[in-house]
């Protein structure tokens, strides 16, 4: 019963990464009006969020950043879907839902951002705590 589910919730886990990482292909700039820029950049002489999420974010967008990272998440959604390569997706996706995790903790300012991206962190480290014994082995050498 236990690999049954540790196999569904994984394979929902790849499903929701590869249709993240296909939403991410077009490019979709978020608007950061003239005013915004000039009372918080100019005025605070500040990059606090949103504007300077907005601003990182529309420049990962325009120079192509955020099409590669959709790709590995795309590839990291699809080794999910064989039980041979479920650990590797898995590993492959951790440093990315990490930095995801962070780039949302530390510029933007939503909240709500900060938990799912969170729970997502939370939710690989315990798919990823099911191969504990397998994880170790690759890691202690005796």
């Amino acid at each position: 019963m236990k690999n049954i589910l540790h196999a569904i919730v994984t394979l929902l886990f790849g499903l929701f990464f590869i249709y993240k990482g296909v939403d991410k292909i077009p490019i979709k700039l978020k608007p950061v009006s003239q005013e915004q820029i000039f009372e918080t950049i100019i005025e605070k002489e500040s990059y606090e969020p949103p504007v300077g999420y907005n601003i990182t974010m529309n420049t990962m967008r325009q120079s192509g950043f955020l099409r590669m990272i959709s790709f590995f998440q795309i590839i990291a959604g699809l080794l999910m879907f064989f039980p041979k390569t479920r650990l590797l997706g898995l590993l492959f996706l951790l440093p990315m839902i990490f930095n995801i995790f962070f780039m949302h903790v530390f510029f933007d300012n939503r909240i709500d951002e900060n938990i799912v991206t969170g729970g997502l962190l939370v939710l690989n480290l315990m798919l990823c705590s099911f191969y504990y014994k397998r994880i170790q082995l690759i890691l202690i050498d005796k």
